[in-house]
């Protein structure tokens, strides 16, 4: 699993060389995975239509434990809780488990072609039930916890799925969430498609169980039963991911079986470097595309060992360090508000325990700002902390720091350079091509088979209108931003959320220097109307330790004003509206300064901090 190692400039090479022949670059990434037949063909028409490994034939399930069964005592998956207790399961394990909940499902009628449903915390039933459901050919769609009932009932009726999924209950930030409590309620008060529920007990016999409901303890096979996997075309769904806009209902953006997979495999060997016996931990949530693409699709695809966390990793100061010392892991997968919870809670978070295995940090989400990098490196100087960007509709990296390709100098701040197998631009108004520095709107032109198709869009109508009719000719990312003369991309933001304020100013440029302040945590910035043009608005999240002041907030004016941004209000907050997969929902913020519509709040992680933010902005207003 060694890579080969390039300098920058034969990096840049390769990526010219995937835009000058894309077919000849991929053909090349094929044999990543196990095919029961070989495409006929690489790539078929061009985007947003394009097929890739066309009649090629596999199934994800084959690929993530049959192959692996010569390595059957090598642990697949560590589990851990918030009160540090832990599971190990086997390659053997998850081959047999795989098997059972395949034969379930079976029984309950899932065949290929159908869509599943499943709404369970990171434990490791979860991968079982998710590989079971792709082992039998049929698509496969995670929901968050804590989606609201309106919000569910539209995402299990969009995908039509006739069968749920789900865990008796799960805990997180030391609260017991009842899962199935919460879908009786919705199933039994509103109209879906569900006819058969799933309930995966844990152990726990405090629920209500109603006639569409089966026990999966209950009727889980005892002996060894093999359930043979599907042949799957390579341009058939694997899984739906819902993602939310500011207005209107949540999208549903489907990904490809094969194509999908192979960037996915690709981009991780390249993005992280992993050895065959490394320890890897994703910090996320189920529901938001991380958990899959890498429990799912990328760590039992290579035979490495992941580890899966049920609980939220501020829920004690020194749990990161706590875990990473227990299983000695080798990589961290993060979102970025997870890095910055980290700095929030001081150089406990990753002191206390022994982190002396961590090689590797990748962010995702957004690019770290500069205050955490710096944080980061001061407090693991033995850690690489590396980036991509990549978003939902497009699960390849567009831009990143390849260091499992070769080294490449870390610019803090930027999400790094044209990933190989990438082709991204930056345009103005017109969708003219714009030069080093000039800030302008990003485009891709899409060269990979990462990219999503739309659910319910037989002839493309709606993923033309929403991605392609801005730009002709260019997928538009709907972001913000500009390239340096070394080709490293800097993101500032939404596009939306770009503040007119004499010259246009991204909000996370402005957000990049407001947390080197030594008070700040974290921030959130929006732009609101002024008389002329618009003001400049933060929220900063302050340290423990630090007082609530309006000397603070002062201070925080100042200390950005001498960096040259003039800002009109400072707000200090004990913390952000953020979504369930920890991204800091701006356009919520927006809304509440301008007052407007608030819009689609069905990914935002608590909803009271809404009322909570309109009380501290009318404070001062």
């Amino acid at each position: 699993m060694e890579a080969e190692f390039y300098s920058l400039q034969k990096i840049r090479k390769l990526s010219e060389e995937a835009v000058k022949d894309p077919e000849s670059f991929w053909k090349d990434k094929m044999h990543l995975i196990s095919w029961f037949k070989e495409p006929e063909k690489i790539r078929e028409g061009e985007p947003p239509f394009e097929k890739w490994f066309v009649n090629g034939y596999t199934n994800i399930s084959y690929n993530a434990i049959d192959r692996h069964l010569d390595k059957s005592e090598k642990v697949a998956f560590y589990w851990i809780n918030e009160k540090l207790d832990t599971r190990s399961i086997t390659y053997r394990d998850l081959y047999c488990e795989v098997n059972r909940a395949s034969y379930v499902l079976k029984e309950l009628g899932v065949k290929k072609g159908d869509v599943v449903s499943l709404i369970m915390p990171s434990i490791p039933e979860a991968v079982y039930m998710s590989l079971a459901v792709h082992r039998l050919g049929a698509t496969l769609v995670i929901h968050y916890l804590g989606l609201s009932e309106e919000t569910l009932t539209y995402r299990l009726n969009d995908c039509n799925s006739r069968v749920l999924i789900v865990a008796s209950k799960g805990f997180r930030n030391g609260n017991e969430i009842r899962i199935k409590d919460f879908v009786d309620k919705l199933l039994d008060s509103r109209k879906t498609p569900i006819e058969k529920v799933l309930v995966v007990k844990r152990g726990y016999d405090d629920f209500n169980v109603t006639k569409r409901d089966v026990i999966y303890e209950e009727v889980r096979p005892r002996g060894r039963v093999y359930v043979e996997p599907i042949w799957v075309e390579s341009n058939e769904p694997s899984t739906i991911y819902y993602t939310s806009g500011t207005t209107g209902r949540p999208k549903g953006l489907y990904h490809s079986t094969a194509g999908y997979v192979i960037a996915l495999n690709y981009a991780f060997k390249s993005l992280m470097g992993p050895k065959e016996n490394d320890i890897w931990w994703t910090i996320s949530e189920l529901g938001w595309p991380v958990w899959p693409m890498a429990n799912l699709y990328t760590i039992p695809f290579m035979g490495l060992t992941g580890v899966l966390f049920e609980g939220y990793i501020g829920y004690k100061p020194d749990m990161f360090s706590r875990i990473i010392e227990r299983f000695g892991v080798n990589l961290v997968w993060s979102s970025t508000t997870t890095l910055y919870t980290l700095k929030s809670l001081g150089e406990e978070s990753v002191k206390s325990g022994d982190t002396s295995t961590l090689r590797l940090i990748l962010n995702t989400g957004e690019p770290l700002n500069p205050g955490a990098w710096k944080w980061l490196r001061e407090n693991m100087p033995h850690v690489t902390i590396a980036d991509a960007y990549w978003m939902t509709e497009h699960l390849f990296p567009v831009a990143g720091t390849p260091f499992g390709i070769g080294e490449i100098p870390y610019k803090a701040g930027s999400a790094g350079i044209r990933f190989p197998g990438s082709d991204f631009r930056v345009v103005d108004d017109d969708g003219k091509e714009l030069q080093v520095g000039k800030k302008g709107y990003i485009v891709l032109k899409p060269i990979s088979p990462a990219l999503a198709k739309m659910h319910n869009d037989t002839n493309g109508e709606r993923i033309i209108k929403t991605y392609w009719s801005r730009f002709p000719g260019y997928f538009y990312t709907g972001d913000y931003g500009y390239m340096d003369e070394d080709g490293y991309l800097y993101v500032l933001g939404r596009a939306d959320d770009v503040i007119k304020s004499g010259e246009r100013i991204g909000t996370l440029e402005v957000e990049s220097v407001v947390v080197t302040h030594p008070a700040v945590a974290e921030a959130a910035v929006v732009g609101y109307p002024k008389e002329v043009g618009e003001g400049i608005l933060v929220l900063a999240v302050i340290k423990k330790g630090y007082p609530m002041s309006e000397d603070l907030a002062n201070d925080i004016k100042s200390y950005l004003r001498n960096s040259g941004y003039i800002v009109d209000k400072v707000y200090l907050v004990r913390r952000l509206p953020k979504t369930k997969s920890g991204k800091i929902m701006r356009r919520l913020i927006r809304a509440l300064v301008r007052n407007e519509e608030i819009g689609d709040i069905s990914t935002l992680d608590d909803p009271s901090i809404l009322e909570e933010l309109k009380s501290i902005l009318s404070e001062k207003d």
